[in-house]
């Protein structure tokens, strides 16, 4: 079962999304912070991780760069409600730097899950 690690500093987004993958069979892990995030991902055998674009400490993309840099073949989805994954801003990073796919808040349990799969796939 692929472990799916969530950085995201609202906890309403990490709870709800922890729920919807562990519905769908998925294990899921949250960070509320970049740094707890990239502690989690030192010390578990993670999947996938999910990184909000706006964090408070840190922007989502240079932990994303971050985290490619440590482990290049974890595949990252980038989420965001302030940005439009439309916008040139995310979407000329999908496919690039570990970064496989681009999820808008809010989403349904479908476009999420469908998401991971994708990304897993490397087929987003």
């Amino acid at each position: 079962m692929p472990t799916v690690l969530i950085i995201d500093d609202e906890w309403s987004i990490r709870e709800v999304t922890t729920l919807m993958l562990e519905r769908a069979g998925f294990k899921a892990m949250s960070a509320a912070s970049a740094a707890e995030g990239l502690q989690v991902l030192e010390t578990n055998d993670v999947s996938l991780v999910i990184i909000d674009v706006v964090l408070p400490e840190r922007n989502g993309l240079d932990l994303a760069l971050e985290v490619h840099q440590k482990k290049p073949k974890l595949p990252i989805v980038l989420m965001s409600g302030r940005i439009s994954t439309e916008a040139d801003s995310i979407q000329n990073f999908t496919g690039h730097f570990g970064i496989t796919c681009s999820i808008a808040k809010p989403f349904t349990q479908a476009q999420l899950i469908q998401v991971v799969k994708n990304s897993l796939a490397s087929s987003c």
